[in-house]
């Protein structure tokens, strides 16, 4: 056992994080209530972070538990985070909530039955805690039996007091955890396409890689994925796929496609081990696709440009702008919408905006934004309860930008709706945030812009989408609140032209007048940029891709 923390400071101390110390990386894993939790997920309160290794078969786990609850309700108002992380493969996610809800336990208990993260943390028992400061380098390393221990180290970081060094084991040599090695499986069995891969590719990338969708090849079928096998674990390993950009530190999105640690692993042992199909009886249910064209299913209406629209063989074609109308007699309330351009080889992205009646379509209102199809963008489908409403009357105006591939060809976009089905009771509209003043001068690397856009009436944000072009680098969304305070809402450090995601609250932010969204902006317009077309090049605000643009679209629901 660890001698008290006043024997400890006699045989010396150390601050509270070596000169040279690193954070730790992040990790992804899966929560045994299915959550999905990032060890630098954003807690502006948080000072510093406690990972205990437990398990069901550890004594000490058990023995510990209700303590290390109490001690983790008695210190999370002073900023202290408890992450729990099981290494036991034979641990199941309602075993382990049912023995947190006997233990008391209210923070994540997160599974690692590969024992992905420990191999990276460099434990090897459970019974084992990390303390971590508020950047996640570790301070100190312990060997549980009693939490003492552990509650006078965060005592002592919390009023910026040095703690011991605690990485050493108990007097005698043993541990009071068990083993990892003995939490594995006794011969684990290589992964296989039908009972492994199947249900992380089903969940987390078919919905691009399927058969008439953007992805180069299907995931539905095992014997056609096993031949991408190692593409897919370099891809996933060095983070290319599945696309996500969002920083971790920063908000919580539902949408976020990246994969746990668990996952990851999975696919690289798949790969390593021969890339084995296994049984077809194992796999989960395949996902369908009620229709075969639309990702959204079967849709109510398919509104469809009136022509093909040509598009010549070379140079630059200005955005053209197609209305069309729906004929809709009455009010509609649309919960999901696809875009779908005719030939994707030319057709850049394209935005549907409302005309109500009335309304010039010579006169594009930015804010009447209804949908639209970007790289990597997906389609829109709202939760029950949600739509967004296209009054009686009104067209649809297409914008289309054309890139034109040396060989000349035609377009028909169309576009899928689905209504709402069930009441809804929250309209969804998009209000568009852009700077004007975007100017990079020649070879410039790095040139930052703001913009601040004030809210006058209350409104609940759902969904951010920052835009640039080929030299935007980063972009960060900030709020500030009327009463001074202010924190970050999204921050994409490495934006990608390619992949132009829309970034899908977990929990709808409300924003009362006076309240503000602050834009900054990253641009890099020098020759290290591999995607800039003309380094040498002064850059303005435009429409081409060559131009640059500084856009955030907001979707929001109007409060009354």
């Amino acid at each position: 056992m660890k001698r008290p923390l006043a024997a400890l400071l006699a045989l010396g101390t150390l601050s509270l994080a070596a000169p040279d110390a690193r954070p730790l990386s992040d990790f992804l894993l899966e929560a045994s209530d299915g959550q999905r939790v990032h060890l630098v997920a954003e807690d502006a309160a948080r000072r510093c972070t406690v990972l205990w290794i437990a398990a069901l078969d550890c004594a000490a786990t058990r023995t510990l538990a209700p303590t290390m609850g109490e001690l983790a309700r008695a210190q999370a108002p002073r900023g202290v985070r408890f992450l729990a992380i099981d290494p036991a493969a034979a641990d199941d996610a309602l075993e382990l909530q049912a023995f947190a809800h006997s233990a008391k336990l209210d923070f994540p208990l997160l599974r690692d039955p590969l024992q992905a993260v420990c191999e990276r943390l460099g434990v090897t028992t459970t019974a084992t805690a990390l303390l971590l400061d508020r950047e996640f380098v570790e301070l100190a390393r312990f060997d549980l039996a009693s939490a003492q221990p552990l509650a006078d180290a965060i005592a002592a970081v919390l009023v910026a007091q040095p703690i011991a060094s605690s990485a050493a084991s108990d007097d005698d040599g043993t541990s009071a955890g068990v083993a990892l090695t003995k939490l594995r499986p006794a011969a684990p069995a290589a992964p296989t396409f039908f009972r492994d891969v199947a249900p992380i590719l089903w969940t987390r990338c078919v919905e691009c890689h399927h058969p008439g969708d953007i992805g180069p090849m299907s995931f539905l079928d095992g014997a056609e994925t096993r031949g991408w096998a190692p593409q897919i674990a370099e891809v996933v390993a060095d983070g290319r796929m599945p696309p996500w950009h969002a920083d971790p530190r920063y908000g919580h999105f539902t949408n976020e496609r990246s994969l746990t640690d668990t996952e990851k692993r999975t696919l690289h042992d798949w790969n390593a081990s021969g890339a084995a199909l296994g049984d077809a009886s194992d796999a989960p249910p395949a996902p369908r696709f009620d229709s075969a064209e639309w990702s959204i299913g079967t849709p109510d209406v398919v509104v469809e440009l009136p022509a093909p629209q040509p598009i010549p063989a070379e140079g630059v074609v200005p955005y053209r702008y197609v209305p069309v109308d729906p004929h809709f007699t009455e009010d509609r309330l649309v919960q999901a919408i696809e875009v779908r351009p005719g030939n994707r080889e030319v057709t850049h992205h394209i935005g549907v905006f409302l005309l109500p009646p009335g309304l010039n379509q010579r006169v594009l209102n930015p804010n009447l934004l209804f949908a639209g199809s970007a790289p990597g963008g997906r389609p829109i489908e709202l939760a029950d309860g949600m739509a967004k409403r296209v009054a009686r009357g009104t067209r649809f105006l297409f914008q289309l930008h054309y890139t034109p591939n040396g060989k000349a060809t035609t377009d028909r976009t169309r576009m899928a709706l689905r209504f709402a089905r069930a009441p809804v009771t929250r309209e969804v509209a998009n209000w568009t945030i852009a700077n004007p003043k975007v100017e990079l001068e020649p070879f410039a690397a790095d040139t930052r812009f703001t913009r601040t856009e004030p809210f006058r009436e209350p409104i609940l944000v759902t969904a951010l989408m920052p835009h640039m072009h080929w030299r935007g680098h980063a972009f960060r969304i900030e709020l500030a609140r009327v009463d001074g305070t202010r924190r970050i809402l999204l921050d994409v450090p490495r934006y990608d032209f390619g992949w132009q995601h829309t970034y899908e609250l977990r929990d709808p932010l409300r924003l009362e007048p006076g309240d503000e969204l602050v834009l900054n902006a990253a641009y890099d317009n020098s020759a290290a940029n591999p995607r800039n077309p003309d380094p040498s090049q002064r850059v303005h605000v435009g429409e081409q891709t060559s131009d640059e643009m500084m856009v955030a679209y907001v979707d929001y629901v109007k409060l009354k």
